[in-house]
């Protein structure tokens, strides 16, 4: 078996990799030109380079493989209009589903987002909330993962999506959501939100993912979630593994909302600010989600959030990012 990993330097899909070889499986990345590969460092894999847009592209890195997990993405928070967010998110996806069925793949695996379902176990699966309705990124993952379900429905496409939510770990070398440790451990003062996140270790995403190659329905959408913490609790867990002298202040809702605010109107005249007034409302609120069916289904494993804390500041420290 061999596999396609599109955006192979990524967070998620670097760790994917790497289970991937851990279990003998022969694999093959897909990267741009010149992109960063510091993630990739001490892997021994096959690299492909090319344009996730470009059709042409995608079919020569999928030819010969029997499956393909497209986490390739424009994970950008700066837009509250999915356009910008297209031709990585869904142009790139339509390619990927037209490979995979000229090539007749086994399986498409698609790594979606988390931010495209509810924040709360009582809210259908199915159903994005409504504060993630004015984020370009959510929207833009929502519409490929609608472009994959209407193939699946149809017979013409066997494919799963998983949809994981936040990540931390090692081999965060851009880093996406290791910009929380940055954040938190660096500066002398820390504010952090009153909400709250739910967290998952990357390992338990990466391996659930790999599981999906055998396990899952097709058309099946599985949820990668981990614990449920304030980032009040993540601070606590965050300080018994590296313990910092640094004042902590909370910032109150309508404080952050205000300044939210001010973002969103900043956004109207044309700059790009990565906090905007939904963004503010998302960090004052606490996520409940649940990875019970991705465990009982994709067999995913489960760990503290400490290994995984432990995980990224070592990997951090190690490669000069926390000095």
């Amino acid at each position: 078996m061999r596999v396609l990993v599109t955006g192979a330097n990524g967070f998620l899909a670097s760790n994917i990799l790497r289970e991937l070889v851990a279990r003998g499986i022969e694999v093959r990345g897909m990267i741009r030109a010149n992109c960063n590969e510091k993630s990739l460092q001490g892997l021994t894999i096959e690299l492909v380079r090319g344009n996730i847009v470009n059709y042409r592209d995608i079919l020569s890195a999928a030819t010969g493989c029997n499956v393909i997990i497209h986490a390739a993405a424009d994970t950008s928070q700066f837009y509250s209009d999915p356009m910008p967010l297209f031709p990585v998110n869904v142009n790139s996806t339509l390619n990927v589903i037209k490979a995979a069925k000229e090539l007749a793949v086994q399986r498409l695996i698609f790594v979606s987002t988390a931010n495209t379902i509810g924040l709360h176990p009582d809210q259908e699966k199915n159903e994005m909330s409504k504060l993630f309705r004015k984020s370009g990124y959510a929207l833009s993952k929502l519409r490929a993962e609608q472009y994959i379900l209407n193939e699946t429905s149809s017979g013409k496409l066997n494919a799963v999506i998983v949809n994981p939510t936040f990540m931390l770990g090692a081999y965060d070398a851009k880093p996406s959501s290791g910009r929380i440790f940055l954040q938190l451990l660096k500066p002398k003062v820390v504010v952090y939100p009153v909400g709250g996140k739910n967290f998952i270790d990357v390992k338990c995403a990466a391996a659930a993912i790999c599981n999906a190659i055998e396990q899952g329905q097709n058309g099946g959408r599985y949820v990668l979630a981990g614990e449920n913490l304030s980032f009040k609790e993540f601070l606590q867990l965050l300080d018994k593994i590296e313990p910092k002298r640094s004042v902590r202040i909370m910032i109150p809702a309508i404080v952050l909302t205000t300044i939210g605010a001010i973002g969103s109107f900043f956004r109207l005249l044309g700059f790009k600010v990565e906090l905007n007034y939904y963004n503010a409302l998302i960090l004052s609120t606490s996520e409940k989600i649940s990875g019970a069916e991705a465990e009982e289904v994709l067999l995913m494993p489960k760990t503290d959030v400490s290994k995984a804390i432990r995980d990224a500041v070592t990997w951090f420290k190690e490669n000069g990012y926390l000095k």
